[in-house]
């Protein structure tokens, strides 16, 4: 029996962009196959793009990101720094192209697609959690104390990774709950490593996409009450894994007491809580202060947080004894760590209307959809990685860019079939 590796080369493709998190730079390689191939679409067959109305939509969120980063571009304050963003950033419009065109053409591929990120995330897990509790991964990667990274490594976002995709093994568990009531525990993995991460931008994302879940299958259900009870083991499997970790783990635990911190009304314990970013914070709202309109350009922060930093800023006294085990390097901060305030410093008051317009658009998409169904598996990772207040990487960066619009893409997919099956 032979594989039609055509049917699924923009499944393929996908899963190894996925794959390739795990390095700073490997994503880019079936990422910039399908730009590739997206813009010779578009080049030999552009009434095709513009006809369809799904494409049409993703293309005009792209720009409501992409347009304001160019506009920034003349008061770049690292022209060359922008340059390297904003125009290598037009290969998420065509790989997103491509997706949109390709994985629509069955539902067979989203199955595909939907069990292969599962296997991967369950794997990456189990493969964390080994790290963990022997001191090094299936690779010899070392367990570094406070730092679990699995595949990641050396690199700490193996938990910001995994949170954001868990929709989608959620949907896979939920599928298979009814046949196996033990289902929720192959969970376990995937929030055991969030949590011992210690990251706790990884623990809000994992927050909002299991709420966003539960929304999710009530919704799209007839049975509520067996709904109901799914809800209830989802919630006990969550419980008993988040009380253990804390309770067994010390540096969570003192994560976890720390962050308890932003609910008082000292700076030091708010400054605690937020890992130190309130500085930043105040440093990016006196850039933004200079240059509203169009901000500094984009990833330009770097560039100019000295010249705006108070002379007690940790940040750039860092080299001090005082300081030197706070930190270790990317010394100034390479971005502001909190997404609204990225876009208001590096693209201004204009980038903010573009990503508000991208937002209520995005949700209002939702509307063309009548039976629901996994199309909003996809569509909780991107309204989770677009969180305004989300503070881990940085929203202009290649990383995060990628995930964001993959998912885009992803769901845009989903769209398209569904409109094409006439369930509008």
């Amino acid at each position: 029996m032979s594989i039609n590796l055509k049917k699924y080369w923009a499944v393929i493709l996908i899963l190894l962009t996925i794959v390739g998190f795990v390095s700073k730079a490997l994503y880019n390689y079936p990422l910039t196959i399908m730009a590739i191939i997206g813009f010779y679409k578009v080049i030999i067959s552009p009434q095709s793009i513009w006809n369809d109305q799904a494409l049409k939509y993703f293309i005009f969120l792209f720009l409501c990101l992409w347009i304001p980063m160019l506009l920034a571009f003349p008061d770049a304050v690292n022209p060359s720094r922008s340059v390297q963003t904003v125009f290598p950033y037009l290969r998420f419009l065509f790989a997103g192209i491509f997706i949109i065109h390709e994985l629509s053409k069955n539902d067979e591929c989203f199955k595909v697609l939907i069990y292969g990120v599962f296997f991967i995330v369950t794997f990456w897990c189990i493969d964390a959690s080994i790290q963990f509790f022997i001191g090094h991964n299936l690779l010899g990667f070392p367990y570094v104390p406070g730092e679990i990274t699995g595949m990641f490594y050396p690199r700490n976002t193996i938990s910001h990774v995994c949170a954001i995709l868990s929709p989608i093994c959620f949907y896979v568990v939920s599928r298979h709950s009814s046949r196996c009531k033990w289902a929720w525990l192959s969970i376990i993995p995937l929030f055991f490593v969030v949590l011992i991460s210690g990251r706790r931008a990884a623990w809000v994302m994992l927050a909002l996409c299991s709420f966003g879940f539960i929304i999710f299958l009530y919704l799209s259900s007839v049975n509520k009450n067996k709904i109901l009870r799914q809800i209830m083991i989802i919630s006990c499997v969550i419980g008993v894994i988040f009380t253990s970790t804390i309770m067994l783990n010390q540096p969570t635990r003192d994560r976890f007491v720390t962050t308890l911190g932003l609910f008082s009304f000292d700076y030091k314990s708010i400054n605690a809580a937020t890992a130190v970013r309130l500085p930043i914070w105040q440093t990016a709202y006196s850039i933004f202060k200079d240059q509203p309109i169009n901000g500094i350009g984009p990833r330009g922060f770097r560039f100019i947080y000295q010249e705006y930093a108070k002379h007690d800023d940790v940040y750039i006294i860092s080299n001090s004894d005082r300081f030197s085990h706070l930190f270790s390097q990317n010394l100034p901060p390479t971005h502001p760590h909190l997404l609204l305030l990225e876009v208001l410093v590096e693209t201004g008051v204009i980038g903010l209307a573009g990503f508000l317009s991208l937002f209520y658009f995005l949700i209002k998409s939702t509307r063309k959809i009548k039976n629901i169904s996994y199309e909003f598996v996809f569509l909780i990772p991107v309204l989770v990685s677009l969180f305004p207040f989300n503070s881990h990487m940085a929203f202009y960066g290649s990383v995060w860019s990628s995930m964001i619009w993959l998912l885009m893409a992803i769901y845009f997919s989903s769209l398209r079939l569904a409109l094409s099956r006439h369930t509008i």
